[in-house]
C-alpha cells in the first residue's frame, strides 16, 4: 500500500513539475506578447493580466509544494548539523515535519473554503470563476501533507529515482518504484 501511495505522489510530483514548466513558459509568452502589442501596435490583450496572474499564483504554490519534497526551502544554519546531538537533530526534524503538516492542513482546509467562496465571483476580462485562482491551495496542501507524513514516518519516497528520471538519466518505472522497490 505504501509503495502505491509513494508511486502515486511521485507521478503527481512529475506531473506538477511538468505543469509548472508549461505555466512559466506560457506566462512569459503572454506577457511578452502583450508588451509587444501594447508598445509596438498600441493595442493589447485584455485578458493577459488575469491569465498571467493565475499562472503566477499556480506556479508559486506548485513550486512551494515541490520545493518541500526537494528540501529547497530557506534554512537558517547557525550550528552545523553534524555538530549537534542526534536527538536534537531528530527533534528538529520532527518539528519541521509538524510545521509542514500544519501548513499543509491550513492550506487544504482554508484553501478549499476560499475556493468554494470565490467560485461565484467572475474575473472581468476572462469571465472565469475567481475560485480558479485559489484552487491550487488545496492541491498544494495535499502535497505538503503527504511530504510531511512521509518525512515523519521515514518512508522511502524514491527522491533519487525521481531526480534521475527528471534529469533524463532514469526511467519513469524506476521513479514510480518499478524495478528496485
Amino acid at each position: 500500500m505504501a509503495r502505491r501511495i509513494v508511486a502515486l505522489f511521485n507521478l503527481l510530483h512529475i506531473a506538477l513539475l511538468t505543469l509548472a514548466k508549461f505555466m512559466m513558459v506560457a506566462m512569459v509568452l503572454i506577457i511578452f506578447a502583450n508588451v509587444v502589442l501594447r508598445y509596438g501596435f498600441n493595442s493589447g490583450l485584455m485578458w493577459s493580466e488575469e491569465v498571467a496572474l493565475l499562472l503566477a499564483v499556480w506556479f508559486g504554490f506548485i513550486s512551494l509544494a515541490l520545493g518541500v519534497k526537494q528540501n529547497l526551502h530557506i534554512n537558517l544554519s547557525l550550528i552545523a548539523e553534524h555538530r549537534m546531538p542526534d536527538r536534537l537533530n531528530r527533534a528538529l526534524d520532527i518539528l519541521r515535519g509538524a510545521l509542514y503538516l500544519a501548513i499543509g492542513l491550513a492550506m487544504l482546509v482554508f484553501g478549499w473554503k476560499l475556493t468554494k467562496m470565490t467560485m461565484g465571483s467572475i474575473m472581468p476580462a476572462t469571465q472565469w470563476p475567481a475560485g480558479l485562482l485559489y484552487a491550487v491551495l488545496p492541491l498544494s496542501g495535499i502535497v505538503l501533507i503527504y511530504e510531511a507524513i512521509a518525512d515523519l514516518a521515514g518512508f522511502d519516497t524514491r527522491d533519487e529515482a525521481v531526480d534521475r528520471y527528471l534529469s533524463g538519466e532514469g526511467t519513469l518505472r524506476d521513479a514510480l518504484g518499478g524495478t528496485d522497490a
